[in-house]
C-alpha cells in the first residue's frame, strides 16, 4: 500500500502535466523556496482539482506526506506522496550538496538569510582558525557545524587539565595531545562532510603569510596580544578579512576587519602593551561560558561574512558584559588615515 502511494520526483518530472503538488509545510519554508507550480496545501481544497490532475503531497522528507496520503486515500480520496519529500527536489537542483548535507543543514537553510545559496557558500568556504583554545572551541565547532566546507586550525599547544574548564574541543583523554589535531578529530566527527586541516605549530612572521594566504577568512581566537597584532599586519598586508575575538574575566570582545573597508586593531590599539598581559586569562582569569559566548559570536560573523555581505561595512565591537549580562555594539572610529599598517601611506 504504501510503496503504491509513493512517486519518485523523476517521475513526475517526466509527466508534469498530470499532476498538481501541494507543499504541506508551513507558509514560511514554503515562501522560502518550493517546487516550480506548488501550492501551499493548507490553502487549497482538493476538491478543486480537475479529474485529469492527480495530487502530489510532499512535506520536507516525505514522511509527514506518506502519512497524510494514506490518511486520504483510506477516505476514497486519489493522492500520492513526493518520495524523499522536498529534500529529493533540492537534491536535483543542487548537486554541490550531498543529500544528507540538505538534511544536516535544514534548519539553517529555512532561514531566507542562508538558504540553499547561502549554503553552498558555506560549503566552498575556507577559513583559517588561529587558535583551539577558549574562543578557538566555540568558533571551530559552530563554524563546522555550519558547514563551512574548508577549515584550518593552528594551534602548537598541548592540551593541559586546566584548559578543559573552557577548551570544549578536547577531553580529558586528549591531555598531552596537541590541539590542533585534537580539534582536527573532534570536528571531524561532528561533521564528515567538511574537510579540516590541522596545523601542529604556533603562527609566527616567517610562516603567516603563507598559512593565512591559503583562507578566504581568518579568526583570531589567540590570547596573545603580539600573535593579534601579527595576524591583524598579515591580514592586511594580504587584504584577508579576520575576525578578532578577545575574552577576559567575565567580557568579551568581537569585531570584523574588513581591510580597506574597516578599522583594523593598529587604528585602535595600535601597539603591545609594555607587559603584554591584557588578554592572558593567566593573569586576569576567565569564566569558560563568557568564551563559548564570544567565540560563538565569531563563527556568527564567519557565516554571516560568506552569506549576508553588506555592501557597506560599518567598523563595530561587540561586547558582552558576562557580570551584568548587557551587551552593546560599539561604533569605532573610522580608518586611523595615520595608522602605520592600513593608513594612506601603506
Amino acid at each position: 500500500m504504501t510503496e503504491k502511494l509513493e512517486i519518485t520526483l523523476e517521475k513526475v518530472k517526466k509527466n508534469i502535466d498530470d499532476y498538481i503538488l501541494l507543499d504541506m509545510r508551513d507558509a514560511v519554508s514554503y515562501r522560502n523556496g518550493h517546487i516550480d507550480g506548488a501550492l501551499l496545501y493548507k490553502d487549497f481544497d482538493l476538491s478543486d482539482i480537475k479529474v485529469d490532475k492527480i495530487p502530489v503531497l510532499y512535506c520536507e522528507y516525505g514522511e509527514k506526506s506518506l502519512a497524510e496520503a494514506e490518511k486520504l486515500s483510506s477516505e476514497g480520496i486519489n493522492v500520492l506522496s513526493l518520495k524523499d519529500g522536498f529534500k529529493s527536489w533540492l537534491a536535483s537542483c543542487f548537486t554541490i550538496l550531498e543529500k544528507k548535507e540538505l538534511e544536516r543543514y535544514d534548519r539553517q537553510m529555512i532561514l531566507p538569510q542562508i538558504g540553499l545559496e547561502g549554503q553552498e557558500k558555506l560549503k566552498k568556504a575556507s577559513v583559517l582558525i588561529v587558535g583551539a583554545g577558549g574562543l578557538g572551541s566555540p568558533a571551530a565547532l559552530y563554524a563546522a557545524a555550519a558547514g563551512i566546507g574548508n577549515i584550518g586550525i593552528i594551534d602548537g599547544d598541548t592540551v593541559c587539565l586546566h584548559n578543559l574548564q573552557r577548551q570544549i574541543l578536547h577531553s580529558t583523554e586528549r591531555i598531552g595531545k596537541n590541539k590542533s589535531e585534537s580539534a582536527k578529530e573532534t570536528l571531524e566527527a561532528l561533521n564528515d562532510n567538511i574537510t579540516v586541516k590541522s596545523f601542529p605549530f604556533y603562527l609566527t612572521k616567517d610562516n603567516a603569510v603563507e598559512i593565512i594566504n591559503k583562507y578566504d577568512l581568518v579568526i583570531d581566537c589567540t590570547d596573545s596580544t603580539d600573535l593579534k597584532l601579527l595576524i591583524n599586519d598579515i591580514c592586511v598586508e594580504l587584504r584577508k578579512p579576520f575576525i578578532y575575538g578577545g575574552a577576559s574575566g567575565l567580557t568579551g570582545q568581537v569585531m570584523t576587519c574588513i581591510p580597506g573597508k574597516t578599522p583594523c586593531l593598529r587604528c585602535i590599539f595600535e601597539d603591545v602593551p609594555p607587559d603584554n598581559g591584557c588578554f592572558s586569562c593567566e593573569t586576569a582569569g576567565i569564566l569558560g561560558a563568557v568564551c563559548g559566548i564570544t567565540g560563538s559570536v565569531q563563527a556568527l560573523e564567519a557565516v554571516k561574512y560568506f552569506t549576508m555581505p553588506s555592501d557597506e561595512p560599518v567598523g563595530k565591537m561587540f561586547i558582552i558584559d558576562g557580570a551584568s549580562l548587557r551587551t552593546r555594539c560599539m561604533s569605532l572610529k573610522k580608518r586611523n588615515s595615520s595608522c602605520k599598517v592600513c593608513g594612506k601611506d601603506h
